[in-house]
């Protein structure tokens, strides 16, 4: 009895050995097809984004030409970049990935080494093209304010100096300006 108790273990271990042995040399169920059949899968799903590759020297103008950008905030976790059209002065917001009325969308963000040299490419259609801060629109150069317009002073008695008869408080006949609704600023 002893050398069957010591026989048995290794009996089943050597119908085990036997039985897997057997079961890896025969052929899978189903055969393994090259991944080139599943290519269509991943190439044409309805569930991936189309993303468009980068346009190297875009031929001819392109919607971005006539923006800029103004501004980058986050809302509900969700980017959005603030434009200005420089010809009609229009301001609209495009969203990462989400269409706005125009059809313009955020494509990438390239942040910079400060604010102003953050880069975002828009998409529109078929089309990308990039806007930063730097194609803002530049201040309008400030003229200065146009010389006090220089009179003659009134001698007390009421004869001019120079010759020049217009006295340099306005007319009595013209009322003056109704006040203004807009309250000024505090000082």
């Amino acid at each position: 009895m002893g050398d069957a108790a010591f026989s048995m273990p290794f009996l089943l271990l050597g119908l085990f050995l036997l039985v897997s042995g057997l079961a890896t040399a025969q052929e899978p169920p189903v055969p393994f097809l090259p991944l080139t059949h599943y290519a269509p899968l991943w190439e044409k799903s309805l569930f991936t984004t189309r993303d468009l590759p980068s346009p190297d020297a875009p031929a001819g103008p392109i919607f971005t030409d006539s923006l800029s950008l103004t501004g980058i905030y986050e809302l509900d976790g969700q980017t959005v970049a603030v434009l200005v059209d420089r010809t009609t002065s229009l301001i609209s917001e495009a969203r990462l990935d989400v269409e706005n009325e125009a059809g313009i969308k955020i494509r990438k963000i390239t942040p910079g080494a400060s604010m102003d040299k953050t880069r975002v490419q828009l998409q529109k259609g078929d089309q990308a093209g990039w806007v930063n801060f730097a194609d803002a629109p530049a201040a309008a150069p400030v003229n200065p304010a146009p010389a006090l317009e220089t009179r003659p002073a009134v001698v007390p008695g009421g004869a001019p100096v120079g010759g020049v008869t217009t006295p340099l408080l306005p007319r009595m006949g013209i009322p003056p300006p109704p006040p203004s609704d807009v309250p000024l600023p505090p000082q």
